[in-house]
């Protein structure tokens, strides 16, 4: 039997009142399982932090909700020294200094023994880069070492469920790296990791991956497993000379039936059917010059747009 970090069932949450009501959430049903390395994907707005927040009992919403074999919020208490959760915006006391910050996290998460704590905050200061500033107040600091102080606080009590959002707003590329590194060890020791972000490289560094859109999980599975849902295998990217290429997709939409997107002096088609190239392009040559032609498979980008594309026809 699989053991589950998290279910929930029927989950709905909404704002406001009346004409003004925003239904954040509109009936999410999924499960994570123990274990698993989770990406919610989707635009601001889409509900991703939401639901995290309703996961961990800090938002109360309508239907069912069980992380770690408990019921939330009337069970928030059992699991809290379990669950490592790093919110969008930082969370901390600006005049305590970076080595007193991590204490006061371990004391809250449970860690009474001093010797413990220091190895624990030790180990993570040299991970995160932040030996150097351990005695500078937090006031005094930069936002990306901010990020980097408040990720350490989330981790150190080595938690069972690790909850992320957003975590790598404000980091440069260097400490990406080391952030999904260091992400990708914990996850192979066990731990549950579950990230939200609109940015798709950053989703394909998880092995699961959950397409969020206005409130609705619209799809979900490994991106090889959302990738063949798509009936269009392959994307012919034609560089062409108008700035504004509209008609023309819409005309080879209309002729071959296919999905277009374009951009400035750009057009995507998607297929499935290697043998109607060469008629795409004819048609091209028509109408305008071509500067350059690439045949790739749809990224998950484009597997985003399609599924958002079906979820909005199924509401129409």
């Amino acid at each position: 039997m699989i053991e589950l970090a998290i279910e929930t069932k029927n989950l709905r949450k909404s704002f406001g009142r009346g004409k003004s009501i925003v239904n954040a959430l509109n009936g999410i049903d999924f499960k994570i399982k123990k274990g698993e390395n989770y990406c919610l994907l989707g635009p601001n707005g889409s509900g991703k932090t939401t639901l995290i927040r309703c996961i961990l009992g800090l938002l109360e919403g309508e239907g069912l909700i069980y992380v770690l074999g408990h019921q939330i919020p009337y069970e928030r208490n059992e699991i809290i020294s379990e669950i490592g959760y790093m919110p969008q915006d930082i969370s901390l006391y600006l005049d305590l200094s970076v080595k007193e910050t991590m204490h006061f996290f371990g004391k809250i998460f449970g860690i009474n023994d001093k010797s413990e704590r220091n190895k624990s905050i030790d180990r993570l200061l040299d991970i995160f880069l932040l030996k150097k500033w351990q005695k500078t107040r937090v006031e005094n600091l930069s936002g990306g070492m901010k990020r980097r102080l408040s990720l350490a606080c989330t981790l150190v009590h080595d938690p069972k469920l690790l909850i992320l959002d957003e975590p790598t707003v404000g980091i440069d590329p260097n400490l990406r790296i080391i952030f999904w590194d260091f992400f990708r060890e914990m996850n192979a020791k066990g731990t549950t990791i579950i990230t939200t972000t609109h940015v798709m490289d950053e989703a394909e560094k998880s092995r699961l991956i959950g397409f969020m859109r206005q409130g609705k999980l619209i799809a979900e599975g490994t991106f090889y497993e959302l990738k063949k849902k798509i009936p269009e295998k392959r994307k012919l990217i034609v560089e062409v000379n108008l700035e504004n290429p509209k008609q023309l997709a819409d005309k080879i939409s209309q002729e071959f039936a296919s999905k277009t997107h374009f951009e400035n002096y750009k057009i995507d088609v998607f297929y499935s059917d290697d043998t109607i190239v060469d008629e795409i392009l004819s048609l091209i040559k028509m109408e305008t010059k071509i500067r350059s032609i690439q045949t790739v498979e749809p990224s998950l980008e484009d597997t985003f747009i399609f599924f958002s594309q079906e979820n909005e026809k199924e509401v129409i």
